[in-house]
């Protein structure tokens, strides 16, 4: 009886095959699969450093705390890059000759050093005036990644968050790009075929991005000092095309804040010299 049972399963099942295949259901196509992403072997190093009084006291306390990517292989060409970035961060930190000598460990001790001598100062004020010390957190924050990179190129993002005291603390970008055969930066502009198409690209979509019609004053807007636009000193790639960066102070004013926008491969057309690029 089970065999019976068994045999008349699976005559009905062969039918339902058999029908399945002659109504020959349409196939969902599928995309190709992407091609991996191009890497190098990196990785993000961290450093971090704070004062004595943060273990108490969140309001009489120095922080610092950096992490930024450091390339591995290929050692020759990329120990020039790991440099470069490092030195960027460095002076970043210590603007004065400082910076080309100095480790992050010692550029860490000089600003516990400033900041403790700052509240050391604002405590002996508060006691001749017979008054609160007015003190202050102290903070510096600068992260790194990698924006963009192939076989011939590289680009970095320095982004650094900076309060010293003051009216208000200070954000910067640094964008830097590097030839990956020798290691060397490279400026931008120099895989563009015609400097002037660039200009005009990027004027259209600074424009765009701040809602500026094409014949308005762009002094009288509030940016370009001598009403001339021009590129920022800060321009780099990322997967969508060519990254165009003003920090703030750069064209207008600190409350405009930073201006940032993408070229996209597709807006860039052949305008850009992709067997320099890829």
């Amino acid at each position: 009886m089970f065999k019976s049972t068994y045999s008349s399963i699976a005559i009905v099942a062969a039918l339902l095959v058999s029908l399945s295949n002659c109504q020959s259901p349409k196939v969902e196509e599928k995309a190709p699969p992407e091609e991996p992403a191009f890497s190098y072997h990196k990785e993000q190093q961290r450093f971090k450093k704070a004062s004595d009084g943060c273990r108490t006291d969140s309001n009489e306390c120095a922080i610092i705390e950096i992490d930024f990517p450091q390339f591995r292989e290929p050692a020759a060409v990329f120990q020039k890059i790991n440099d470069s970035i490092l030195h960027y961060i460095k002076t970043s930190l210590a603007p004065e000759d400082m910076g080309n000598v100095a480790s992050l460990d010692d550029l860490g001790n000089r600003f516990i050093q400033d900041y403790n001598e700052y509240t050391a100062e604002a405590k002996t004020r508060a006691e001749e005036d017979n008054s609160d010390p007015f003190i202050t957190p102290w903070n510096i924050e600068t992260y790194g990644i990698v924006t963009f990179e192939s076989p011939k190129l590289v680009s970095i993002e320095l982004s650094t968050y900076s309060y010293t005291g003051g009216a208000h603390p200070n954000t910067t970008v640094t964008l830097l790009n590097y030839d990956t055969k020798t290691g060397k930066a490279i400026s931008i502009k120099n895989l563009i075929k015609d400097q002037r198409k660039l200009v005009q690209l990027a004027e259209k979509k600074f424009r765009e991005t701040h809602g500026l019609a094409p014949n308005a004053s762009l002094n009288e807007e509030g940016f370009f000092w001598d009403g001339k636009f021009q590129l920022p000193e800060n321009i780099g790639l990322s997967g969508e095309g060519i990254w165009f960066f003003y920090n703030s102070y750069e064209i207008a004013a600190y409350a405009v804040g930073p201006t940032e926008f993408v070229l996209s491969w597709e807006e860039l057309g052949d305008l850009v010299d992709i067997n320099k690029v890829k």
